[in-house]
């Protein structure tokens, strides 16, 4: 089955053209968190990839309908036995103004999926042979994979000069901007890339990440000309922008996971009974209202509605809020009188407000929360990668796919820091790689009952993405990915 990127689909990504009017344009975006690194091998941040997005490219990528369109890959084609994958690739240069070639990209998926460097190699892990000659590259896999083409997409797949160095603090990509300037914990600054693929240019010729933790902070920076877009802001401070005729706000959801994590190795997290009585003590509706001010939906387990007809519904009532029945599972398991830490990431106010909340709950059954602030490259090595936690709180990111999200709880997954581990989850997760339509649909809804009935984790709530911004720029794309894509916005 061969794919080619057509002409509509195509239209979506190619960016505005620049006017004479907006050759010096500068565009100035507050995040909250810095990147943990600008090697999209070894990322596992968010917060890089809602800004590499801009830097790199892979074979494919995502559209704002959560549909995959070439990048790269100018078409590409899946044979039969839906092992064989054979791309065409565009011509298109990298930052440095050496074309791409076919060596290029062998290179660099053969780099994201060594288990000694990549954050996300087990996404590659059905893959046997990666081979490239002229503008062809060939990826055999030893199975079928539903969803390889959407870990293609991620940016742990982008494609970098086989003999760049230094990528996590110099990136070099092929995307609409490169990095000009990064100021650790002040600002990351962009370019225009002239050169791009597209044929196109972006309308800003600058791009400017400015590093703003505090919310009420980037409002006034908004508010007074000095940021002119929030692309995450909280809904703490909708109020504060709200009524300003200068500034608009738009919404979607964002496709997130707001998850209070368990670890579930660690005693007594590892008692089943003490993890659902984590769940029942906490009411979402408090959280949703006094942490994202109404603007979010409630979870019981670990995919967004976002997914469509994958998310399985009806899982309320699995560890449906009762007290009374939490304190009793505590007692049932000798658990009475715990007292563990919650470690909160600082930087991300949502999370915080939500696990504060979540404190008051536990404590309201007998619990003793001791609440730890963590700046967020401390909360990544002690939490992400060395696991050394009682319980937390994050929002993981979504995907294009439901295996890309749920495949995390797996067995000895590299992303599995709750250490959850069921053997009917692990089958099922390696089922849905080779089923199609309702039967693979089927088995990411028994996936889902799994995590709600073995309490993997306190599952949340899906915010609404609101982006704050002047009035005047247009061309904002909401996307089910943590990105913000500054090619498409002009004035």
């Amino acid at each position: 089955m061969r794919y080619k990127l057509g002409l509509a689909a195509l239209a979506v990504l190619l960016t505005i053209a620049v006017s004479s009017s907006a050759l010096s344009a500068t565009l100035n975006v507050a995040v909250s968190a810095d990147p943990d690194t600008f090697d999209p091998t070894r990322t596992v941040a968010a917060a890089t990839v809602e800004i590499a997005f801009n830097i790199y490219e892979g074979l494919v990528k995502a559209a704002p309908d959560g549909s995959l369109v070439g990048a790269l890959a100018a078409e590409w084609d899946v044979s039969s036995d839906q092992k064989t994958y054979t791309f065409t690739l565009r011509e298109a240069f990298f930052h440095s103004g050496r074309k791409v070639t076919a060596e290029d990209v062998v290179n660099a998926l053969n780099r994201a999926r060594n288990p000694e460097i990549a954050s996300r190699w087990s996404d590659f892990a059905l893959v046997e042979t990666i081979e490239g000659e002229g503008n062809t590259v060939v990826i055999r896999l030893s199975q079928p994979n539903a969803a390889f083409l959407y870990t293609l997409a991620e940016v742990n797949a982008a494609i970098y000069p086989a003999e760049a160095e230094g990528l996590s603090s110099q990136p070099v990509g092929t995307g609409p901007y490169k990095l000009a300037e990064w100021r650790p914990n002040n600002f990351i600054r962009l370019e225009r890339f002239d050169q791009h693929w597209s044929g196109q240019v972006p309308y800003y010729d600058q791009v400017v990440f400015r590093i703003i933790p505090d919310q009420h902070s980037a409002v006034l920076n908004l508010l007074s000309g000095t940021v002119d877009l929030i692309p995450r802001m909280e809904a703490s401070v909708y109020h504060q922008v709200a009524s300003n005729p200068r500034i608009k706000v738009v919404s979607a959801p964002m496709n997130l996971v707001q998850i209070l994590a368990v670890n579930n190795q660690r005693p007594p997290f590892n008692d089943v009974r003490v993890r659902r009585a984590l769940a029942m003590a906490v009411n979402r509706e408090d959280m949703i209202f006094g942490a994202a001010w109404g603007f979010a939906q409630a979870l019981y387990s670990g995919l967004s509605p976002a997914m469509a007809q994958f998310f399985r519904d009806g899982l309320e009532n699995v560890n449906p809020y009762d007290p009374v029945r939490a304190r009793e599972l505590l007692e049932e398991a000798g658990a009475d009188g715990l007292r563990f830490t919650l470690t909160l990431p600082s930087d991300y106010p949502l999370h915080v407000q939500t696990g504060e909340i979540a404190a008051q709950q536990w404590e309201a059954i007998g619990i003793d929360v001791d609440i730890e602030l963590v700046e967020w490259g401390t909360w990544l090595d002690r939490v992400y990668t060395q696991r050394d936690y009682d319980v937390s709180i994050v929002g993981l990111a979504g995907r294009l796919d439901p295996h890309a999200v749920l495949v995390r709880y797996t067995t000895g997954n590299s992303r599995n820091f709750f250490n959850f581990s069921n053997p009917e989850f692990d089958r099922l997760i390696q089922e849905g790689l080779s089923r199609q339509g309702s039967d693979r649909i089927a088995v990411y809804h028994r996936a889902q009952e799994i995590l709600a009935q073995e309490a993997a984790g306190v599952f949340v709530m899906d915010p609404e993405q609101l982006a704050a911004m002047r009035q005047e720029i247009q061309g904002w794309q909401h996307y089910p990915v943590y990105v913000v894509d500054a090619a498409s916005l002009y004035e």
